[in-house]
């Protein structure tokens, strides 16, 4: 049976080769289930997975158009995305459907392109 944290791993990974098809997306991070409502008052959703994936392409960076070409893969997944405007060379956008979100970053002194997602786990 595939879990929510499986499908958001895959969507990103996904979505990671769809925007650098020559590049092996990396996992940076991927803790496991987490409940942040223990750090604070309890009160937190219920228990998470967050995952963050990048990719890029070194020898030829381009941050807007790799924001723009996940907001893009993202899109033509059925997810619903915005972009946001460039702020001080960081170009991002934001990616969601149903229980899932996603931030899209990459900057103009960074040649990486990185996809953090969180959704709620049973």
């Amino acid at each position: 049976m595939t879990t929510p944290r499986d499908t958001l791993r895959d969507e990103l990974l996904a979505v990671a080769v769809a925007v650098a098809p020559d590049q092996q997306p990396v996992v940076t991070h991927d803790p496991g289930p987490i409940n942040p409502g223990v750090l604070f008052d309890g009160r937190g959703p219920a228990t998470i997975a967050r995952i963050t994936v990048e990719t890029g392409n070194p020898t030829a960076p381009d941050p807007a158009a790799a924001v723009t070409a996940a907001a893009a893969a993202f899109r033509a997944r059925g997810w619903t995305t915005a972009i946001a405007p460039t702020e001080n060379g960081h170009h991002r956008a934001t990616a969601t459907r149903d229980a899932f979100d996603v931030a899209i970053h990459a900057w103009t002194t960074d040649w990486r392109l990185t996809l953090t997602g969180e959704t709620t786990v049973d």
